[in-house]
């Protein structure tokens, strides 16, 4: 598999399964053209994927969209609570600093 260390080599592990797991790991295995080791490992040590719509765990679309609203209200309170006290700079500083740690965020994908 690629990217395994240089030098380093597999040892058998042991796995519990019922023979229709099994079966669905291997199809699994095949769809992708590798082993059923390689298909495990590589599965396994893949970064998770965000949840999406289609596997029931993540929030609706009218949850999302509530929550978004939710957030720009509060944005929206907020600017205006600084910029009432004569504090608008201090928006745009945090601003930046939130822009600098989503850029960040983004990069650890």
């Amino acid at each position: 598999m690629a990217g395994r260390p240089r030098g380093e080599k597999r040892r058998a592990r042991s796995v519990m399964a019922t023979d229709s797991e099994w079966q669905r790991i291997g199809a699994g295995a095949a769809a992708y053209g590798l082993s059923i080791s390689d298909h495990v490992v590589r599965t396994l040590l893949a970064p998770p994927s965000p949840p999406s719509d289609n596997t029931g765990t993540a929030l609706t679309a009218r949850v999302q969209w509530r929550v978004a609203r939710a957030v720009l209200a509060l944005e929206s309170i907020e600017r205006l609570r600084l910029d009432e006290a004569d504090m608008g700079t201090a928006w745009q500083e945090i601003a930046a600093e939130v822009d600098g740690w989503i850029d960040g965020a983004a990069e650890l994908e």
